[in-house]
């Protein structure tokens, strides 16, 4: 069967010669067998806004292969590639158990998820904690098989391998006693007073508010206390006043008002008196962790710096959004020195006016990871085990009005990557070419290497995949 596919974020069309719904493995290397030399590619939940899942090849579409098997005496479980990360968590938690890492939303495919890095907030990426892969692809006399990879460099890029080393059927993950979290609120004046709390509260995600330009955190620490008897309550809060109501009122505000003064307004005047600070709650981990960001369709670019030019990169980002929304900017004098010695002064004024940001802008903070590709991995530019900070854009805008967007992530992305060493999210909106990510990556040779082993005639690569890697 076909039919043309579109992402979640309706800025990605997938249009494939072939599309196969698969329920076993087996199925999934009999359509390999039968479409030898042609390009394949694996989709889940399209919760993707790069090209990563694009072809006009074969299409295998996952979410059917979804089994779930707990070995409990070794905190290990071993999950179809088609899992979506909530139905993991709900089957985890029957036993006792949860993940080590939670991302934002849990409506993606754990295949998905993993290939492209996706990390939560004071701890690895998900796909850190990877122990073992199967993968479906052919061997040297061009026979679909599955190989199993649980060591070495192999299975460093397996953990995140963009889908590059063949069809995934299967991942085993490390497992750990599910936990409660306490979070309340807090709003900061500065960088250095929202990191500051990272001390007491390691699981904590700030965000920047633009216009107003001060910080507001989610504090979040693990604790053994009970659930609060105000969870529900808070529960309700959050869904009313931020994963619903926040996002009406910024839909209308890029969608159907369009006007920066009000935009403005909203950041200064009205959204703070929405938040409820110093309220205290604990509930369960993933009941805290995860939001309801996948309710309102949106697109997103986030860009990952080391914790050493965290200052930096948010006094160069603030001064961007600014002049791109026509305002001036608040730290001229170094944003002016960091774009004269990238040569893109003249080009980032040339664009004022062109992109009115107008969503709160995400911190999270990631350890080094033990793999080749995701964000937080090795680098050379960042120092030996330094953290990194996730820092996302997300434009609610209907898809047709998205050329400021699109102007101002394709200015922020290739500047970052050359003044900090930061690095693009490999499944949200990433502009970076091959060689702007071979200088961001220390093992991308090497990973290279692994990806030719296993595919060597680029069957599970796209046309993206070729530009970007």
């Amino acid at each position: 069967m076909t039919a043309d596919i579109e992402n979640f974020g309706r800025n990605v069309l997938i249009q494939p010669a072939s599309i196969h719904r698969v329920e076993s493995v087996a199925e999934v290397l009999a359509i390999l067998q039968a479409n030898q030399g042609k390009q394949i590619r694996a989709i889940g939940s399209l919760h993707a806004w790069s090209d990563i899942a694009k072809t006009d090849g074969v299409v295998i579409e996952m979410k059917s292969l979804n089994s779930v098997v707990v070995c409990e005496d070794e905190n290990l479980v071993w999950v179809g590639a088609g899992c979506k990360v909530k139905r993991l968590l709900r089957k985890l938690d029957r036993r006792g158990l949860t993940l080590p890492s939670v991302g934002l939303i849990d409506e993606q495919i754990v295949a998905g998820a993993t290939a492209t890095g996706t990390h939560g907030s004071g701890s690895n990426s998900l796909s850190h904690f990877i122990k073992a892969v199967r993968v479906a692809h052919y061997d040297a006399r061009g026979n679909a098989v599955i190989t199993t990879i649980d060591s070495g460099d192999e299975l460093r890029a397996a953990r995140c391998s963009l889908g590059m080393l063949g069809v995934i059927v299967e991942i085993q993950f490390g497992c750990r006693k599910k936990y409660n979290i306490e979070e309340h609120a807090r709003a900061h004046r500065t960088l250095d007073s929202a990191i500051a709390m990272e001390d007491s509260h390691p699981k904590q995600q700030f965000y920047l508010m633009p216009w107003a330009w001060n910080f507001f955190g989610h504090h979040r620490v693990e604790t053994n206390s009970p659930r609060s008897g105000l969870a529900t309550l808070y529960r309700l809060y959050c869904f009313c006043v931020i994963d619903v109501g926040l996002h009406i009122a910024v839909s209308l505000l890029s969608r159907t008002l369009k006007s920066a003064a009000a935009t403005r307004f909203f950041f200064k005047r009205i959204l703070p008196w929405t938040i409820i600070n110093n309220w205290k709650i604990v509930d369960d981990s993933h009941a805290m962790l995860v939001m309801e960001h996948d309710l309102f369709r949106h697109i997103e670019i986030e860009v990952f710096v080391p914790r050493s030019k965290l200052q930096q990169a948010t006094d160069l980002l603030t001064d961007i959004v600014c002049v791109f929304g026509s305002q001036p900017k608040r730290n001229a004098d170094s944003t002016d020195s960091l774009l004269d010695s990238a040569g893109a002064k003249e080009q980032l004024d040339s664009m004022a006016g062109s992109y009115v940001h107008h969503y709160p802008i995400c911190y999270r903070r990631i350890f080094p990871d033990d793999t080749m590709l995701t964000c937080s991995s090795a680098s050379d530019t960042a120092e030996v085990d330094e953290d990194w900070y996730a820092i996302s854009f997300i434009s609610y805008q209907c898809p047709a009005d998205r050329e400021g967007f699109f102007k101002f992530a394709n200015f922020i992305a290739p500047l970052i990557a050359e003044l900090f060493g930061g690095r693009c999210h490999w499944g949200k909106y990433n502009p970076l070419d091959r060689d702007q990510n071979a200088c961001l990556y220390a093992d991308m040779d090497r990973f290279k290497e692994i990806v030719r082993s296993f595919d060597p005639d680029g069957i599970f690569s796209n046309a993206w995949l070729d530009d970007v890697v």
